[in-house]
């Protein structure tokens, strides 16, 4: 049969754990394949950190709102540092694949708490490093993918020391593990935004944000891991907070059909096709290995184009939170059903929006080459 889907072609690698996946699974329709990853480690912002900015910013003032109720309401039944009522697309992934959460980083003590991989990713992190900003005469001084590769480095070693005595590489660890890499850059734009930058300007950032993925899927390869999902930006142009700050956009930068913000959404459209080439050339100089693009962007359009289809009544409010009192703050309203919003606290979807991203992703139709379940290795 001929392996294409959406124009894209089929590495032999990515062709070859395909059809090994649909021998083991029966088919697309059948029950994907589960423990097929020992590991996933993750990179991200606030879109995918499961703890690790509340624990790095503990005891300042004013506190995080992430590590206080409302949030955490859904699943967990108490604030963990996500930034939403309850699970995150990374935590439908590992559930998948039969791996417990992934343990933000910050949050274990040592090797021993992380026994099916770790999360790195910082709420508020960039791609793209202080020093970048600063030649761009911004005053930026973020947390970046940067620390999180430090981190990711010490945390291999410490594993390596671990499981064979310090001898060899982390090659081993990382062969049969799952590597998220974002969804990571889109505050590279949004502080830049913040400060009343231009728009042509921001746009110059985006080859800049995916070489600085490109370069972090290279070293990763370099170390031994073969297997990537890597999201592409939301449209942010739909989210309640930029709805509010931009209110006074003519009515042409609004999209009729759906009300958001046309021209932020068309930016996130530019930023995820230069994304998606360059991990076109990726997979060309690495045909050994898996890259898997996460479209978080289509599948959260799909909602917007058609909420109630999806069981969403409020697509461009916040159930968390007003203008007046952000989520997490005294005396902030809550919905009574966060399923029904699209975005739980202006800036984040609820829990309910990340599951149908992460079927997307992982089922189909919103992954490229082909469905993440589909990407186990052959047994």
């Amino acid at each position: 049969m001929s392996l294409m889907r959406g124009g894209f072609g089929f590495s032999p690698a990515v062709a070859a754990l395909y059809c090994a996946a649909l021998v083991v699974a029966g088919g697309l329709g059948s029950r994907p394949v589960l423990g097929c990853y020992s590991r996933i480690f993750s990179f991200g912002d606030s879109l995918t950190d499961t703890g690790n900015y509340v624990r790095l910013t503990a005891g300042r003032k004013p506190s995080s709102p992430y590590g206080a109720p409302p949030y955490g309401r859904t699943f967990f039944g108490r604030p963990t540092g996500r930034a939403s009522d309850g699970r995150l697309v990374i935590d439908f992934i590992a559930q998948e694949f039969g791996l417990a959460n992934v343990t933000a980083i910050q949050v274990g003590a040592g090797p021993a708490d992380f026994p099916h991989g770790a999360n790195f990713a910082i709420i508020s992190s960039t791609a793209n490093n202080a020093s970048f900003f600063a030649r761009k005469g911004l005053d930026i001084t973020p947390f970046s993918l940067d620390t999180q590769m430090f981190w990711f480095r010490t945390h291999l070693q410490q594993l390596t020391q671990q499981l064979n005595g310090g001898g060899g590489g982390g090659g081993s660890i990382l062969s049969d593990a799952l590597v998220s890499l974002g969804e990571i850059g889109g505050n590279d734009y949004n502080f830049a935004f913040n400060k009343g930058v231009p728009r042509e300007t921001v746009r110059a950032f985006v080859p800049a944000v995916v070489d600085k993925l490109a370069a972090a899927v290279e070293e990763l390869i370099g170390m031994g891991a073969r297997a990537f999902v890597v999201p592409g930006n939301l449209p942010f142009g739909c989210a309640p907070l930029y709805l509010n700050r931009f209110r006074g956009a003519a009515a042409s930068e609004y999209d009729a059909r759906t009300g958001c913000l046309a021209w932020f959404n068309k930016f996130a459209e530019f930023h995820n096709r230069v994304l998606t080439a360059r991990l076109d050339d990726l997979r060309r100089l690495h045909p050994d290995v898996t890259i898997v693009y996460a479209d978080w962007y289509g599948a959260m359009t799909s909602i917007f184009q058609a909420p109630g289809k999806l069981g969403f009544t409020n697509a461009l409010g916040s159930c968390c939170g007003n203008q007046s009192v952000p989520c997490g703050k005294a005396g902030c309203t809550v919905c009574e059903d966060p399923s029904t919003y699209v975005s739980w606290d202006g800036t984040h979807p609820t829990e309910a929006v990340y599951k149908l991203i992460a079927d997307g992703v992982l089922h189909g139709p919103h992954a490229s080459p082909v469905p993440l379940a589909k990407t186990c290795p052959p047994t």
